[in-house]
């Protein structure tokens, strides 16, 4: 997918009415921009994508290659350039690379959990007692890359030290900043690969261990459709989440084919682009699959009670799930039958935010990191074998939608997360 493509939708001037636009960068100008990640894993590539606000060119930092093509740019104008491994972020260390008793792993570090060391996963670096410099309030992430009877292995390195990073910085809008007498100086690259990018890939090729501690037990373990029997005819995504996951499934999903929405409700997220598509809804309420005006079949099946899909091999053009994939208890059962009911060549796309109902949500979902939970999804697709050509994405930092119910509360929307793949 070209990056150039994830057009940003939302209402950016939402707050900003007074700002005085202007078309080229120049020294005070203030701007906005989305700045976009890509780079590749062994088996996936991988898009993670920031939107930055009130950027600087005089007070903020930038790379070198990237500052110096700001000044004179234009509203609308892409900015690309390659960053080699260790260019963009510190280079790959062995130095940042510890060998430690098990002893040292804190496992009541957090008052909520008990926490044990797992192949592959993410944990605080203050998890870990006597390392040299480090500080049991240290919660940047580290990884831990190998486990042994009487040794833990963690990297404290980026988990993107290594790779070749595609930066792009596309700016949206410009305005004049006036005279510039300080202010907060923001890093371009570390908003855009601080707190995630990187954690939803293996580490050297080895599954990451999302499978102990009895991953897909539930706070709630009673029948879904007795929790889902109360219709919610309420948004549980803000209106920019759900634009952008719907820009997402505009450019991935063929328009006029047999789309199935996965755990379907009174929404689908779906754009107008869509209305020539017939598209089957599987839910678990009849009165939220009435509501949904876009479907043209509505199925109500429990997938957690009988994972087997009621459609015939090769039924569907595509599939999507939005915002509900942590609910389901047995889902490398499900992503077979997936594979099963898609034709040759068509995606499966699953998209979801940070929020959720955390008594149906499968234990796994709420002790990962976000990151990681795209990590986890992909790893469905890889087991199931039925996947190739496997693609990641993030969105995060775009402006709440003023009317939104929690306008006055957060200043973001939520962030967008999607896992896709193609049918073999």
């Amino acid at each position: 997918m070209n990056t150039s493509d994830l057009n940003i939708v939302a209402d950016l001037g939402s707050g900003n009415e007074n700002r005085l636009l202007e078309h080229t960068i120049t020294r005070t100008s203030r701007v906005s921009a989305q700045l976009t990640l890509q780079w590749r894993s062994e088996y996936a590539t991988h898009i993670d994508s920031q939107f930055a606000d009130n950027l600087n060119k005089w007070r903020d930092n930038f790379p070198p290659p990237i500052a110096m093509q700001l000044e004179g740019c234009n509203t609308g104008d892409v900015i690309t350039h390659r960053f080699s491994a260790g260019e963009a972020l510190d280079e790959f260390s062995t130095a940042n690379v510890h060998t430690v008793k098990p002893q040292q792993f804190n496992r009541n570090f957090s008052s909520q959990i008990r926490l044990e060391p797992r192949l592959g996963r993410f944990y605080p670096r203050g998890i870990f007692d006597n390392i040299a410099g480090n500080y049991s309030s240290n919660y940047q992430p580290c990884r831990i890359i190998g486990i042994e009877d009487d040794a833990i292995t963690t990297d404290f390195n980026h988990p993107l030290a290594a790779k070749t990073l595609d930066v792009e910085t596309r700016i949206i809008s410009i305005w004049d900043g006036g005279q510039q007498h300080g202010g907060r100086c923001n890093d371009s690259i570390d908003m855009l690969i601080s707190n995630g990018p990187g954690m939803q890939a293996r580490h050297d090729h080895s599954a990451t261990d999302f499978w102990s501690d009895e991953p897909f037990s539930r706070q709630d373990p009673s029948p879904d459709d007795e929790f889902y029997a109360r219709p919610r005819l309420v948004d549980h995504l803000d209106k920019t989440c759900s634009q952008q996951i719907g820009e997402l499934y505009r450019q991935l999903l063929p328009h006029d084919g047999r789309i199935l929405d996965l755990m379907s409700s009174w929404v689908s997220h779906l754009p107008q682009q869509f209305a020539a598509a017939e598209i089957t809804g599987l839910g678990l309420n009849p009165d939220e699959l009435a509501q949904n005006p876009l479907l043209a079949e509505k199925v109500v099946h429990d997938l957690n009670r009988n994972p087997l899909l009621p459609f015939a091999d090769d039924s569907f053009d595509g599939i999507i799930c939005t915002a509900s994939i942590e609910y389901l208890v047995s889902p490398m059962d499900i992503f077979s039958e997936l594979g099963r009911v898609l034709k040759p060549g068509a995606p499966l796309i699953i998209t979801f935010s940070n929020r959720w109902f955390p008594p149906k949500a499968i234990k796994v979902w709420g002790h990962a990191h976000e990151f990681e939970r795209i990590g986890l999804v992909l790893e469905y697709f890889i087991n199931s074998g039925e996947f190739e050509q496997l693609h990641s994405y993030s969105l995060r930092g775009l402006p709440r939608p003023r009317e939104d119910k929690y306008a006055g509360q957060l200043l973001l929307s939520d962030p967008v997360y999607a896992a896709w793949g193609i049918k073999r």
